[in-house]
């Protein structure tokens, strides 16, 4: 592995909505960072005054584009049963079984 695909990015998020790749040194775009996503790199996604980590906000922003644009990821059943369980004692395995799920399906 190289090590530009180890290092996590750190891009900043400004309060226009603009994110700062301060890797490569310019601004970019969800669909920017859905090809870093793509490629295997990471990034985290942090608040230019505060440092509060967004990154899944954003994450969650590219997904909403992508189900938008009409690449549906999920059904509506499953939407309501993730929805559903943020408020069950199953959180935690939840995410654990997704999580696990999606790196068998990726490897």
């Amino acid at each position: 592995m190289t090590k530009n695909k180890l290092q996590v990015r750190r891009i900043k998020k400004y309060p226009n909505r603009r994110m700062y790749d301060e890797v490569d040194s310019r601004y970019v775009t969800l669909g920017d960072l859905r090809k870093l996503i793509v490629d295997g790199k990471s990034f985290r996604v942090l608040v230019d005054k505060t440092n509060e980590d967004q990154t899944s906000k954003i994450l969650l922003q590219i997904l909403l584009e992508l189900e938008i644009s009409g690449q549906y990821i999920f059904s509506n059943n499953a939407l309501k049963m993730l929805i559903a369980l943020n408020n069950s004692p199953a959180k935690s395995l939840t995410k654990f079984f997704l999580e696990n799920s999606l790196n068998s399906v990726k490897n």
